[in-house]
């Protein structure tokens, strides 16, 4: 269905973004008089009542541009193929160039101060701390200012290859219509990763499959290409910061020491595969299949017990499930459908998957392609925990100490579906009922989100360790090593059938640094919450939640690992993820009894 066909009921309204054209180009013009006012400082900052001026009018700068930056990139997420997505796309790129020259100055000249200059701004320009504290930190990575400025310039250029597989999947990639058992069946990208891949029909889903992995070989050269284009522009930017590795490099990003990371992986490629190869064995038993393969992976378990649901459904779900939250959260939560800041809609050129955008002192957009089914519910309540987790952060900080570390991004929004899964669980007598609720948990919770995407990590780190070894990264290196990966995945009990090796392809998350792992990261976070949530007293569990509400309104002021620790959850010594991979087997056996 082409996007203009859609029911404007199930899109959403980007106009507190931005109302129309004229008011687009406003504030584009707006961008650039900011720039030129911060840039007035070039030079200036000697102290803290220039850095105090030149930080509250870059806020205002950031702010203005998040939002026109976020409607650029949800306009083209709605609908990749309607040219008038590009020529948003490309008129912030040309403002954004200006203004990103303009402002290159400043990070320099802040990091020039002495240090403490910079813990006095800590201490007395209080909206500007966690923003501080990270120039402060990458102080010691700093080249000079005339490379600064190169880079700058390029920012666009490292960002391409993350747009340029946005569009190929978006406008390029086309697929044949599948013909199965007399039956003809529409294909694409989005059909595939949201319909096909999990049908229960053996047949259709393997058929889907097949034209999957045809057409996308048909692209892997050049896909491949693009991917290492990002790679060595991380390892090169690597080493003019001056880290002894891209894996170093990366992880400052997110305040992630490297040995965290390390015991991370091996911790997953050691534990988690001995499960998910027992929920395998059951997928296998339940189709009665000769053989168990990498296109049956996603088979529902228990699709008997799954229903149609409608939004307004989904509504009283979520009503229910986070009703632990307190009526204010739930209300908020439930504005995001009644008042349009959901896109449901199911049109050509739409992204695939899901997200959450929030905006400062504004509310959130969410992203889902709605199929009508309970995992359609649970993937609402993911994004929506998002949106609550940015509700909490924006409107209780400035915008410079809002952001929290890409690492704990996904703990809010994966304790929102645990939290429904539990209600559903403690709100029957159903014992089967129960077991497809575990189920849901390990095919929707736990399995995209920690397997798929940890699976990812453990290629990732080898993907990575190849360019620090200064390898050339192609479609054929590629292909092994997703294959290796699978296969010390899944073992012999998971035939990986042609195309499988091709799932790099399938993924925007290789060109956003060290991402996958963080999934796994959130979901043992939220799994040790839940698990406290489970087994707490009503006093108790007020008081719980009342430190993951004031733990999510810290914003960025706390370090990662401050952030979970504070929820009682321990990942320096990996003991959160262990527990989380126990907890993912128990809900295996119990599935399977």
């Amino acid at each position: 269905m082409l996007r203009k066909d859609v029911d404007k009921k199930l899109t959403w309204d980007l106009t507190d973004l931005v109302k129309d054209d004229e008011d687009f180009k406003s504030k584009i013009t707006k961008k650039k008089e900011l720039a030129s006012e911060i840039a007035e400082y070039k030079g200036k900052i000697k102290g803290l009542k220039e850095l105090d001026e030149v930080l509250a009018k870059f806020e205002e700068y950031l702010e203005l541009d998040r939002l026109v930056g976020g409607f650029v990139e949800m306009y083209f997420s709605q609908d990749g193929t309607n040219p008038k997505a590009f020529d948003y796309m490309e008129e912030y790129d040309m403002a954004n160039k200006i203004t990103t020259e303009a402002l290159a100055f400043m990070e320099y000249e802040i990091t020039e101060l002495p240090d403490e200059v910079l813990d006095e701004g800590m201490q007395k320009i209080d909206f500007a701390y966690s923003y501080l504290r990270t120039l402060k930190k990458i102080k010691k990575h700093k080249p000079p200012f005339a490379v600064i400025n190169a880079l700058n310039k390029l920012n666009p250029v490292f960002g391409s290859p993350y747009n340029i597989w946005g569009s190929a999947i978006a406008s390029d990639v086309r697929f044949n219509d599948l013909h199965v058992d007399g039956k003809t069946y529409p294909m694409s990208f989005g059909l595939f990763e949201d319909k096909y891949s999990a049908n229960t029909d053996t047949n259709l889903r393997h058929a889907a499959f097949k034209e999957f992995e045809e057409t996308m070989r048909k692209y892997q050269t050049t896909l491949a290409l693009n991917y290492n284009a990002r790679l060595k522009a991380e390892k090169a930017l690597s080493e003019i910061y001056g880290f002894e590795s891209v894996f170093d490099y990366l992880l400052d990003m997110q305040d992630i020491p490297r040995d965290v990371y390390e015991k991370h992986i091996d911790i997953l490629k050691e534990n988690l595969p001995k499960h998910m190869r027992e929920y395998a064995k059951l997928i296998k038993e339940k189709y009665n299949l000769s053989e168990m393969t990498y296109a049956d992976l996603k088979a529902p378990l228990m699709p008997e017990f799954e229903k149609n649901v409608t939004i307004e459904e989904a509504k009283d779900y979520l009503r229910k499930g986070l009703a632990i939250f307190g009526e204010e959260y739930v209300n908020e939560t439930i504005r995001h459908i009644e008042n349009r800041w959901i896109d449901f809609a199911e049109n050509e050129g739409k992204s695939t998957g899901a997200f959450c955008a929030s905006f400062y002192k504004l509310h959130s957009y969410v992203l889902i392609t709605w199929i009508g089914k309970m995992e359609d519910v649970f993937v609402l309540a993911h994004e929506l925990g998002h949106a609550g987790h940015g509700r909490y952060s924006f409107m209780n900080n400035s915008l410079l100490n809002s952001e929290s570390s890409m690492y704990i991004s996904e703990m809010p929004s994966t304790c929102n579906e645990m939290l429904l899964a539990n209600y559903l669980i403690n709100n029957t007598c159903d014992e089967d009922y129960k077991r497809w609720v575990m189920v849901q948990m390990i095919e929707r919770t736990y399995y995209h989100n920690f397997v798929t995407h940890g699976i990812e990590a453990i290629f990732q780190r080898e993907v990575y360790r190849a360019i620090d070894r200064g390898e050339n990264i192609n479609a054929e290196k590629l292909n092994k090593m997703f294959r290796d990966t699978l296969k010390d995945f899944w073992g012999d009990d998971v035939v990986l059938t042609d195309g499988a090796e091709l799932t790099w392809m399938r993924q925007p998350h290789y060109f956003m640094g060290l991402y996958p792992f963080t999934y796994q990261a959130g979901l043992s976070i939220a799994t040790q919450l839940f698990l406290k949530l489970q087994s707490g007293t009503p006093e108790e569990n007020e008081k719980t939640i009342k430190n993951y509400k004031e733990t999510m309104m810290t914003g960025g002021k706390l370090l990662p690992l401050e952030w979970a620790n504070k929820l009682g959850a321990n990942m320096e010594k990996g003991e959160a993820l262990k527990n989380t991979i126990d907890y993912i087997g128990e809900l295996v056996r119990k599935i399977s009894k």
